[in-house]
């Protein structure tokens, strides 16, 4: 895996960089107008914010922020993320919703026709995509703008036990999936028919802390996108976004779809018929087995090691790439996109625009990351993460670059779907290309509102 063209970053992106801070010190500041406004009135009043972030956490952030603000204020109001959908239709509806949002892209997906995008005149396209990581390039909704800002992306990156690597004769970690068949088959031990040690959790659904990104993460390595969108005219001439669900398309080099692949490839090591069996439905959850010591690798996000760490001292762990596609030409990760937006009914939208563009693109933004978690969306940022020194930084920096995601505008309804194609190979209800199918065919009809 060649990085080291990435870090020209650093350097590339240098002007670029600084384009964001002056602009958002300036907004931040009032001393730029908005909306090409000639009022350089100072900014005052309270700006409202919804977020999926602990409140006890953002507290801090918060009374930062009101303290170099001086004239103006931040409210904040934690949502969960499961109701944060419903709460805004709500709170739409009663005339009390929040001026900004701070979640994660699928909920700025979910409502894309409640949002005011960030417009191209105040951060221009070329700019967009030079500042930012790739990984937000779903975002461009041109020509009207941009439906979020990012924060923040919390990559998926394998954990493993260094310990056990080494009793077992390995003195690095997978590159690839395929290299899983010989670790798992010096590594895992079974007594009495329970597992001691396992190698790698695939195969089952609810032990396993995020499998659906990870399956997806395998889909997006083959070269496809899970979700497209094209935009289609209605009987009055209007146009509007259809998604594409493509999980299910036939790659030409394999002759399965990516999903079918992945499905394949998991569900054998939940196989009791095959030499790969190491995991079950009985385990218990992945990360909890990991931090016993008794899974030698984890797959996991970024922003967990600091809790892995505090959980057992006494693990020997380390951390390092997702396992690539053998023979793919270019490196890929499943990356969470923390953003921020704003709602088209927002009250006081000549206080509430700046103060986005600012938390996205300004001194506060890193200390905006530091609550959201993972690394700064930020290119500058990134590559100041890849040439800090630090291990985790580095492969976290690195991860964030090669980082894709989807348009997921139903991710509650792609967890029931995934659980039950990950349920029904399992149980051998179906193979795994009438599960694939299947799945797809579902999701497709949920994106155009038939379920």
């Amino acid at each position: 895996m060649d990085f080291k063209r990435f870090l020209n970053v650093k350097t590339v992106l240098l002007g670029s960089g600084i384009f964001a801070a002056i602009l958002a010190i300036l907004i931040f500041s009032g001393k730029v107008p908005l909306f090409n406004s000639a009022s350089k009135q100072k900014l005052s009043g309270t700006v409202r914010v919804w977020g999926t972030i602990p409140s006890v956490t953002m507290s801090y952030f918060v009374d930062a922020f009101d303290k170099e603000a001086k004239s103006y204020n931040m409210e904040y109001t934690e949502v969960p993320y499961s109701e944060i959908n419903r709460r805004l239709i709500q709170a739409l509806a009663d005339g009390y919703a929040p001026d900004l949002i701070i979640a994660p892209a699928e909920i700025a997906f979910a409502n894309s026709n409640r949002i005011r995008p960030v417009s191209p005149t105040d951060i221009s396209e070329s700019n967009f995509r030079n500042m930012f990581a790739d990984i937000a390039s779903n975002l461009i909704e041109m020509p009207t703008g941009y439906l979020a800002l990012p924060i923040s992306v919390d990559p998926l990156v394998l954990y493993y036990n260094r310990d056990v690597l080494s009793s077992a004769g390995f003195y690095e970690p997978p590159k690839t999936w395929g290299d899983l068949y010989l670790y798992e088959d010096r590594i895992t031990k079974i007594n009495n028919g329970q597992f001691t040690m396992s190698t790698i959790a695939f195969g089952t659904y609810d032990n396993i802390p995020h499998i659906s990104n990870i399956i997806l993460a395998m889909v997006l390595q083959q070269g496809e996108t899970i979700t497209s969108k094209e935009y289609v005219a209605d009987s009055t001439g209007n146009y509007f976004p259809r998604y594409i669900v493509n999980v299910d398309e036939i790659n030409p080099n394999t002759g399965v779809s990516p999903l079918n692949s992945a499905l394949s490839f998991t569900k054998d090591f939940a196989d009791v018929q095959k030499p790969t069996y190491n995991w079950s439905a009985r385990s218990s959850d992945a990360l909890s087995q990991f931090i016993a010591g008794n899974l030698a690798f984890y797959i996991g996000y970024a922003s967990e090691a600091s809790y892995i760490k505090s959980a057992n001292q006494k693990i020997y762990f380390d951390y390092t790439y997702l396992p690539q596609i053998e023979g793919a030409q270019t490196s890929t990760t499943f990356g969470n996109l923390y953003t921020i937006f704003m709602l088209r009914t927002s009250p006081t939208p000549n206080l509430a625009y700046p103060v986005m563009l600012s938390l996205a693109t300004g001194p506060f933004s890193q200390n905006l990351v530091g609550v959201t978690g993972g690394i700064s969306a930020l290119k500058t940022n990134i590559g100041t993460s890849i040439s800090s020194g630090d291990q985790l930084a580095e492969i976290s920096g690195n991860s964030v670059l090669i980082s894709k995601s989807f348009y997921d505008l139903h991710r509650s309804d792609l967890e029931v779907l995934m659980r039950e194609a990950i349920r029904q190979v399992y149980n051998g209800e179906k193979s795994t290309v009438e599960a694939s199918e299947a799945f797809s065919e579902n999701l497709q009809a949920v994106y155009d509102g038939q379920n």
